[in-house]
Formats: structure tokens, C-alpha cells, sequence
């Protein structure tokens, strides 16, 4: 009989914020996870020593999860939606009003 292996979770990060006019010690950081550039995409096994890391350039990440991760290697269109959506929202109602 086969040994099912455990699958590993993993966590899925972003790169939101330029490494530029940051610690050298944060740039290491990105480095040590994959990233570097604006908008990098990387997939890695969430363990201690990654969260770790993650919590040290947090101001420069972003845990991706739901439909952010359908565009992982270019800019965001979420925002876009959102401001879309806010803006029909009040068309809608100042109609509503007339």
C-alpha cells in the first residue's frame, strides 16, 4: 500500500510597493522570497520561517487570496471594480431621487 503524502499548504504573495528607498535588509528579504520587482508573484509552502519573513516586509506584500490571485502577475483591475461599482451605486440613486 502507497503512503498518501500530506499536501502542503501553501501562501501565495504579491509584491504591492518598490523595494526603492527601503532597508537593505528588507530588499535581502524580497530577495529571500522570490520578489523584487513591482507586481512579482510567488507561491511558496507556508511555514514559520516564511511567515516570518512575510511579517518583515509586510508594508511590501500582500497575501494574495479570492480573485486578486486570478491576476497575479500584473496590476490589480479589483480597484477599478470597486470604484465602477460605487459609481453606478450613486447614478442609481440620484435617479431614484429625480
Amino acid at each position: 500500500m502507497r503512503a498518501t503524502a500530506k499536501k502542503k499548504k501553501m501562501i501565495s504573495l504579491k509584491q504591492i510597493r518598490s523595494a526603492a528607498r527601503v532597508s537593505r535588509e528588507a530588499r535581502e528579504t524580497l530577495k529571500a522570497l522570490g520578489l523584487g520587482k513591482l507586481y512579482d508573484f510567488q507561491r511558496l509552502p507556508d511555514t514559520k520561517e516564511v511567515r516570518s519573513m512575510v511579517a518583515k516586509v509586510g508594508h511590501l506584500v500582500s497575501i494574495l487570496d479570492g480573485p486578486d490571485i486570478l491576476f497575479p502577475t500584473g496590476k490589480s483591475t479589483l480597484g477599478v471594480e470597486r470604484i465602477r461599482e460605487a459609481v453606478e451605486a450613486v447614478r442609481a440613486e440620484q435617479k431614484n431621487r429625480a
